[in-house]
């Protein structure tokens, strides 16, 4: 026997035709009533990080360092999670 899942949302059961495990899962009640705030407040979030990461990348690329730190090596990286992000660089 399955074991019963339920909407983290509303509590509601969910049929377990496509879960796999672990999943998060909510019904599409509670999936058409997510809450606009905390969409804008993850937009929010995501644009402090792009504008972080755009100002290491600068510093590092002006300097070649962050105060004593040499950084050549992680560079890359943080071009590339702020690509990933939807960064302009």
């Amino acid at each position: 026997m399955m074991k019963q899942t339920r909407c983290y949302g509303c509590g509601k059961p969910i049929e377990p035709e496509w879960l796999t495990e672990g999943e998060f899962i909510i019904c599409d009640e509670c999936y058409s009533d997510i809450d606009k705030l905390l969409v804008e407040k993850l937009q929010e979030q995501l644009n402090t990080a792009k504008k972080y990461i755009e100002h290491v990348i600068g510093t590092i690329k002006h300097d070649g360092h962050l105060g004593t730190i040499q950084t050549d090596w992680i560079l890359p990286d943080l071009e590339k999670a702020l690509a990933a992000i939807g960064g302009d660089r």
